[in-house]
């Protein structure tokens, strides 16, 4: 199961619980209601940023990847240099 599977199962569980918790808490209804938008909003704050951590990996993850691109692909320019000169000296 990936990492985000994982935390999103987790979340959905956590808010199911608390969801159930307070809807058999012997509270009036207009009190259930609150604390139901409050644990909502809490759960919304959490998913939000375990999502903003996942695209900042991501993000890093990309920079990091298109940073080895460039150097692999200056290397095998360097590289192809070096074996056309190489030729031109056989060459001659």
């Amino acid at each position: 199961m990936s990492k985000l599977n994982m935390l999103t199962s987790v979340v959905i569980g956590s808010f199911i619980g608390a969801l159930l918790g307070v809807l058999f808490a012997p509270d009036k209804g207009e009190k259930t209601r609150k604390q139901i938008s409050k644990k909502g909003d809490e759960y919304a704050d959490v998913v939000k940023s375990e999502f903003d951590d996942f695209v900042k990996n991501m993000q890093k993850r990309y920079e990091e990847a298109l940073h080895d691109t460039e150097d692999l692909i200056s290397k095998g320019k360097s590289k192809a240099d070096e074996l056309r000169n190489e030729v031109k000296k056989t060459l001659k």
